[in-house]
């Protein structure tokens, strides 16, 4: 049985509040289409015109583009999209293209990966959203790991007793670590920086100095930062990525599909990865929960307007934004 789409657009409130304050005449929005993300569409459209755009085929959740289709909503190919005058995108996706083709882009930019890459080019004027607290610490931290959560739950396997490295003790692999080890899991970390590890020290877990795990959580944001050629991992491991790039570069030999995980052997040993090592949370699971994402998306829309201010560059979500959203979430007991 699946939930219907009707479910979540019940339940997030703040951006129902929140979209009929859109300013911007034009938004092209290009973030991973999945339930929540239909309902921020659908509810944008009543006040702007909303040009909706595929982030990728694998995030794609069929259910809500029925959904929108049903409301009158295309949803089309990203070249389409790229002379919006405003953008709201995940990891630069439409920028990168658009910056092909023209010389300046206006845009609400959801993540650090996006954040970094939007830094690197000339004509550029970004909200980097994952800047505030309300995205970088509370859906980071706190709501991505349910979405891994879900994920793992889908597979079906008992958790507590199992042995689990998280790669990347950022805001994400931090949440992550916590959770699976309130759930009984024996978790390990790793970090290419030496403060990350002490705080994870201080924080009673273990530095992994392998990857010889039941269940290897990579959480970066750097592209193939798990090389299986490279790494030396336990047979049987359960490998799945939770960051916004692609972090796990398979090797060997593909075995069996299970339609979402796939099995492969190398040297001698088997090895299961979730989703082809794209974010597990989006891929097989329904992502962050509908509360945070409400929060984090209701952010993005009061961003919008701030697009319509003199300033150049890549700046962080105005604080005002997130006193605005904390004042009306206390009011309306959110």
């Amino acid at each position: 049985m699946e939930i219907n789409v009707d479910w979540y657009y019940d339940r997030m409130k703040l951006v129902k509040i929140f979209a009929k304050e859109v300013e911007v005449e034009e938004v092209a929005i290009c973030i991973p289409l999945e339930y929540k993300t239909a309902v921020l569409i659908y509810e944008l459209s009543k006040y702007t015109n909303v040009i909706a755009t595929d982030f990728d085929g694998i995030a794609v959740k069929e259910k809500a583009v029925e959904w929108l289709r049903d409301r009158g909503i295309d949803v089309v190919n990203r070249k389409k999209a790229i002379n919006a005058k405003y953008f709201l995108d995940c990891a630069a996706v439409l920028s990168r293209t658009a910056l092909k083709h023209r010389r300046s882009i206006s845009v609400v930019e959801l993540t650090k990966t996006g954040e970094e890459i939007l830094k690197r080019f000339e004509g550029v004027k970004a909200i980097s959203v994952d800047s505030s607290t309300l995205k970088g610490i509370g859906e980071n931290t706190y709501g991505t790991a349910f979405g891994l959560l879900d994920a793992l739950m889908r597979l079906n396997v008992y958790l507590p007793g199992k042995d689990v490295v998280v790669i990347g003790f950022g805001r994400v692999g931090r949440g992550c670590a916590r959770l699976l080890k309130a759930l009984g899991c024996k978790v390990k970390v790793f970090d290419i920086s030496e403060s990350k590890m002490l705080e994870a020290l201080y924080e009673g877990f273990e530095i992994a100095d392998s990857f010889d795990a039941d269940i290897v959580v990579t959480c970066t944001g750097v592209r193939g930062v798990l090389k299986i050629k490279d790494s030396s991992i336990r047979d049987g491991a359960i490998l799945l990525n939770l960051g916004a790039e692609m972090e796990i570069e398979p090797a060997g030999e593909l075995v069996a599909d299970y339609n979402g995980v796939k099995k492969y052997r190398y040297n001698e040993i088997e090895y299961y990865l979730v989703a082809d090592g794209y974010a597990a949370n989006l891929a097989i699971a329904n992502g962050t929960p509908i509360e945070v994402m409400d929060r984090t998306f209701s952010a993005s829309i009061l961003a919008l307007n701030y697009l319509r201010e003199d300033f150049n560059g890549v700046i962080p979500l105005p604080r005002e934004i997130e006193k605005r959203i904390l004042i009306t979430m206390i009011a309306h007991r959110l």
